[in-house]
């Protein structure tokens, strides 16, 4: 697992990024969900998702009213997997952040948020994004 702490000056906000995770590390995840605020379903559902050991998955829950966010990319059996994992808890991210900041949901600043974020999780997101990539990753 690796762990990626992004910051969004402009909306004073905070995410941890957990890549390439697996049921191992589902209590630290849980215990970092918990500490935001997860709770009943949602937490519920975290649960069994980090718990299941299935491949390509994740999630991504926030606290509005402290900026704060957890990330989850879950192992992905593919580079494109991790593309698809990337943009779809990228997503769930800004629409998150454009929640809290009322943010047109058609409009071009949600476009550069998401593209800010992007930005952000690039250095280490670049290196599950090739099989040669991925493959120095060890152990994961």
């Amino acid at each position: 697992m690796i762990v990626q702490d992004i910051y969004l000056p402009e909306y004073d906000w905070h995410c941890r990024v957990y890549y390439a995770v697996t049921g191992y590390w589902a209590d630290e995840i849980l215990s970092e969900l918990k500490a935001l605020g997860c709770s009943g379903d949602k937490y519920r559902k975290a649960v069994r998702n980090l718990r299941s050991g299935h491949l390509d998955t994740g999630l991504t829950y926030s606290n509005q009213r402290m900026r704060e966010s957890v990330m989850v990319i879950g192992l992905t059996s593919s580079p494109e997997e991790f593309a698809h994992s990337f943009d779809h808890e990228k997503g769930h991210l800004a629409k998150h952040i454009a929640s809290a900041f009322r943010i047109d949901p058609f409009g071009e600043e949600l476009q550069y948020l998401s593209g800010d974020i992007a930005k952000e999780m690039f250095p280490i997101a670049k290196k599950f994004m090739c099989e040669c990539c991925r493959k120095k990753l060890r152990p994961l």
